[in-house]
């Protein structure tokens, strides 16, 4: 059974990650704003300033994931089908129902945050994007 404490520790940490995806928005925004402008230097600064964000999410996953490893094998379990959001049950405590909510927002984020890097990219890179590069794959296995 996982613990209030356990279960406000990884919200604590998905509360990080918001706030990476929170800073990974604001960046590709001011990325997009950068391509319009056709301001190269910005569009490299926001690029790196990206990265760089990037890898802070990177790590706050690696913790998360840690700490579900470091779980007994039923409490990992249970986490991570909280975590990916297809628990299903109604939350039996304030925790749950916490850690819920802020894997939900984090995932809504993370959806707004595709389309618009999607964006970015096919108008940074074109044809050569990795969207674009991607859909022709797609288009070639199923043909």
């Amino acid at each position: 059974m996982l613990t209030d404490q356990t279960l406000m520790d990884i919200a604590c940490l998905q509360r990080r990650i918001y706030a990476s995806l929170t800073e990974i928005s604001e960046l590709t925004d001011q990325l997009s704003q950068a391509l319009s402008r056709q301001d190269q230097v910005s569009v490299r600064l926001f690029l790196s300033m990206r990265r760089e964000e990037l890898d802070h999410l990177l790590a706050h996953r690696a913790a998360l994931n840690l700490q579900c490893a470091q779980l007994p094998g039923d409490d990992s379990a249970a986490l991570q089908q909280l975590l990916s959001g297809n628990d299903g049950s109604v939350p039996d405590s304030p925790g749950k129902a916490a850690l819920l909510r802020q894997v939900k927002m984090n995932r809504s984020l993370l959806e707004r945050i595709c389309q618009a890097d999607q964006a970015v990219s096919l108008r940074l890179g074109g044809r050569r994007s990795f969207y674009s590069k991607n859909a022709e794959n797609a288009k070639q296995r199923r043909t």
